[in-house]
């Protein structure tokens, strides 16, 4: 004997299946009403996690990417390794002096996020401490970008009627080398993946949470053990030894030098300190070849490699969770390069 359904089963699974979906809508709708309160009160009572206060590039210049004009604003490393007032001018820069105004006994400082000043107060940068110690006005023209980018400031600045006679070309040896006139790497300034750098500009409550687990140790240690942070000397950006890469970039700086009285100054990788046997070896070639390519090209070049190291800890000029010079490596790099001008 055969039973038929109810007529009532499609119904009653039916009203099941909308009350799931409900349920879920509603755990859905308290966790956002939950996170939402949670970041209300952690810019509320912990302001200094607020990101809206923090330092951006937002205005673009050409292919460049500059500080929006005007803005005051703080960088705040969440392992705590500094928290430093930022400073924009009219032009993008973040420098006190009016590059418009430079000539032909000044100094133009170009570079990337180091010579920027990368965690260190405006005043403490190398560039900074140069014009103490030459006597001559220094004007600091740097951006997280690339040689091509240190060109193109150059040119900014001199639509701005600067006339600088002196050029410092900074070069990160970490990441400033490669194939230059193809296709190039999309350099942003330095930081994470783009969902990382999303909440770290919008959120107080990811900001909090990451500086409690940075500042903690047995949580930063099963945050690592995760792969959720990685340590800062193991995240080293690494050159492979490729001649073409070599005079590609020493070409692009001896166009520079053609047109400018150019200093360059090489800023060392950390992994020539850092790494395997090999892999410090690879990086020593390449730092060789590429100081003796500058020289064949009859630039100027100053070394900052056996600078650092003749004071045998070349690491400690660096923030201990950061790979930018502290202002122990800054004063060192102002100091070398005051010398190698008077020259």
């Amino acid at each position: 004997m055969s039973v038929e359904a109810s007529p009532q089963m499609p119904r009653v699974e039916t009203g099941r299946k909308r009350r799931g979906v409900l349920s879920a809508l509603a755990v859905l709708a308290g966790l956002v009403v939950g996170i939402g309160l949670a970041e209300g009160l952690t810019r509320l009572l912990l302001p200094a996690f607020d990101p809206s206060g923090r330092f951006e590039f937002t205005y673009p210049v050409g292919s460049l990417l500059l500080g929006k004009p005007g803005t005051e604003a703080r960088q705040i490393k969440n392992t705590g390794d500094y928290d430093v007032a930022v400073r924009i001018n009219s032009h993008g820069l973040r420098d006190a002096n009016d590059v418009a105004t430079a000539g032909s006994d000044d100094i133009l400082v170009v570079g990337d996020s180091f010579t920027w000043g990368w965690g260190v107060e405006a005043q403490d940068r190398f560039s900074d401490q140069l014009q103490i110690l030459t006597g001559r006005r220094t004007f600091n023209l740097s951006t997280p970008t690339d040689i091509d980018g240190y060109a193109a400031l150059l040119a900014y600045a001199r639509s701005l009627g600067s006339r600088a006679g002196r050029i410092v070309i900074a070069i990160c040896m970490e990441n400033d080398l490669y194939l230059y006139g193809g296709a190039q790497p999309n350099e942003p300034p330095p930081g994470g993946g783009a969902l990382k750098d999303w909440l770290a500009n919008h959120s107080a409550l990811y900001l909090l949470a990451v500086t409690t687990i940075q500042q903690t140790p047995w949580l930063r240690e099963i945050a690592v053990q995760a792969d959720l942070i990685v340590p800062n000397l193991e995240g080293i950006a690494k050159n492979d030894y490729d001649p073409a890469i070599i005079d590609s970039s020493a070409d692009r700086l001896r166009d520079i030098a053609e047109r400018y009285r150019t200093l360059v100054v090489l800023i060392p990788s950390r992994a020539l300190w850092v790494g395997t046997p090999r892999s410090r070896a690879i990086e020593e070639r390449v730092h060789t070849a590429f100081v003796v390519a500058l020289q064949r090209r009859g630039i100027d070049v100053l070394d900052l490699q056996p600078v650092l190291e003749a004071q045998l800890a070349p690491l400690a000029y660096h923030f201990a969770n950061d790979g930018h010079w502290n202002v122990r490596g800054h004063a060192l790099a102002a100091h070398a390069i005051s010398q190698h001008l008077a020259r």
